[in-house]
């Protein structure tokens, strides 16, 4: 009897520290203060690491367009199907201070003009673009876009448009960013247009497209991988980025910080400052 009490006490040892040492879980790390009120680190596995009100609800300004170009990309079978650039569509959103990509009215376009347009230049001419050659309107295409938020159980997740100009029903949080977030970068082609610095379209006129984050970051190409930036003055500053360090894949989701899209880049700041600690 003794010895098979033994027996069973080492294997118990055995199991504790192997299961302990071979772990793949993460523990939370502390982070010192940050400028934005809402943010989440996670890795690949969606592990939490950092989180700071994830579940307020915030608005989602241009992350929004993380969901524009994943629902674009899903429905779309040839990325070099060629469309125009409407003039109402450039006259709306000049009429609404709107960030643009910089197509004119008569562009013919690609598809895959526009997903750069969207994710590097955050144009809302490039949303507008899109949703018109997609779906036929954009509020056809956000009916797509709230589609795909209820498949991935965004709860808190409700689109009113494929910019994320702000309207008090276009909301979201932090925890649903990053789920949408780590669902799209899985794509490949997503994934392409989201860590490019720059582009360039095909059309006669050619547009060259630069990436409103990676053209921003202090120490140059390379401190974050790729991501996707928004500003209004409701939202704040707000970022989604991904960085990959010792072989893994890690995001950062941060809306609310202080600011405007002149002042500091302090949602940048943020995610520098959560990357540094891994």
């Amino acid at each position: 009897m003794k010895k098979f009490v033994v027996f069973c006490f080492t294997c118990a040892v055995v199991f504790f520290f192997y299961f302990t040492n071979n772990s793949t879980e993460q523990t939370e790390i502390e982070l010192p203060s940050l400028h934005s009120k809402n943010a989440l680190l996670l890795n690949a596995k969606g592990d939490i690491l950092f989180e700071k009100n994830a579940d307020a609800i915030i608005y989602p300004a241009s992350l929004t367009k993380i969901m524009t170009a994943i629902v674009a990309i899903e429905l779309t079978t040839d990325l070099q199907k060629q469309t125009i650039v409407e003039p109402q569509t450039i006259s709306k959103f000049t009429a609404q201070n709107a960030s643009m990509a910089g197509f004119k009215a008569g562009d013919f376009v690609t598809i895959e003009d526009l997903l750069y347009g969207t994710l590097l230049a955050s144009g809302a001419d490039a949303t507008g673009t899109l949703a018109d050659a997609i779906a036929g309107s954009e509020e056809s295409f956000v009916t797509l876009m709230n589609n795909k938020a209820h498949e991935l159980g965004l709860n808190d997740t409700h689109f009113v448009n494929t910019s994320g100009l702000h309207d008090p029903a276009h909301v979201s949080s932090v925890r649903d960013i990053s789920k949408l977030f780590r669902y799209a970068i899985e794509n490949p082609i997503f994934y392409q247009i989201l860590t490019s610095k720059s582009y360039s379209t095909h059309v006669p006129n050619a547009l060259t497209i630069t990436s409103s984050l990676l053209t921003k970051i202090p120490g140059g190409e390379g401190a974050i991988l790729g991501g996707k930036t928004g500003y209004t003055p409701e939202a704040g500053l707000c970022l989604a980025s991904i960085i990959e360090k010792d072989d893994k894949r890690y995001i950062f989701v941060t809306t609310n910080a202080d600011g405007q899209a002149w002042t500091p880049p302090f949602h940048i700041e943020d995610a520098l400052t959560a990357y540094d600690s891994l």
